[in-house]
């Protein structure tokens, strides 16, 4: 089964904001958090940038200094729009390479050349990195903790918990029409087994990939966690999603008690906030 094409839903959205605190009846609660996230650094992101400012959605862009698979990359002056527009920009190596696959040296010119050279064009700090391609392992971690950055972003799906390893942070779901054997792929490699299953139970009743984040996106409004989007804006136009897109993020926008934030926003969030608090699913 294919999570395919969807059809429109509603309209724009303001950007309500509420941290966790506690219900009418004085009982805790989770908070809720809505957060994206884009890579590659395509100029389709400045149309992508449009959508999520109409609807005051945050974003972290994560940009290679080189274009993916030798496509275009943006310019230094688009790159400055995007963060005069209040979008968090995170780094994505140099090449986009497996970074799994190199050696120590090459690891190094990844990861803190793309820091050093993004914080020079912007002349402000770059905290988030997403490895390319969701590639990682211990000695990729630690050359991002070296580095300098607070957090790095897999591409592990359908998770919406608060507490996670920062320099392993996961996705709610992608911006892209995978089967069931993609997610099920994808959890066998984050290791999470218990995950799998539970979720992956659950699939059939979703018939496209927009219904899927509205179910999880709706679960994180009833029980508190993170919805996290990411996707590729040269995916997104190649596969023909962007009214898909624009039904979701209509979804998720302007939501009272919900709080909106960039990646790095996030991680900061769950330090100080989650401390001894059990993960949710």
């Amino acid at each position: 089964m294919n999570i395919g094409p969807a059809t429109a839903i509603h309209g724009s959205a303001t950007n309500a904001t509420s941290h966790a605190g506690e219900d009418l009846s004085g009982v805790a609660t989770q908070p809720r958090i809505v957060t994206t996230s884009w890579d590659d650094g395509d100029p389709l992101d400045l149309e992508l940038a449009g959508l999520l400012a109409a609807r005051r959605l945050p974003a972290t862009f994560y940009i290679p200094l080189k274009g993916h698979c030798l496509s275009a990359r943006m310019d230094p002056s688009q790159m400055l729009s995007l963060d005069s527009q209040g979008f968090e920009i995170g780094a994505h190596g140099v090449s986009h390479p497996n970074l799994v696959q190199c050696d120590t040296e090459q690891l190094t010119r990844e990861v803190e050349t793309c820091k050093k050279c993004l914080e020079d064009d912007l002349s402000k700090e770059v905290s988030m990195f997403a490895y390319p391609n969701g590639r990682h392992n211990s000695n990729v971690i630690a050359s991002v903790r070296r580095a300098g950055f607070v957090g790095a972003r897999t591409t592990a799906m359908l998770a919406r918990g608060l507490i996670f390893d920062p320099f392993r942070m996961p996705t709610s779901v992608q911006a892209f029409p995978h089967s069931q054997l993609d997610y099920l792929k994808n959890f066998i490699s984050s290791g999470d087994f218990r995950r799998t299953w539970r979720h992956l139970s659950r699939l059939p009743r979703a018939r496209h990939w927009v219904e899927l984040a509205m179910h999880l996106f709706d679960s994180v409004v009833n029980s508190g966690g993170v919805w996290h989007l990411y996707g590729h804006s040269w995916e997104i136009n190649d596969f023909k999603l962007w009214q898909d897109l624009r039904v979701i993020l209509d979804y998720v926008s302007n939501r009272p008690g919900v709080l909106y934030l960039p990646n790095s926003g996030v991680v900061s969030f769950g330090n100080v906030h989650s401390p001894g608090r059990e993960e949710l699913p």
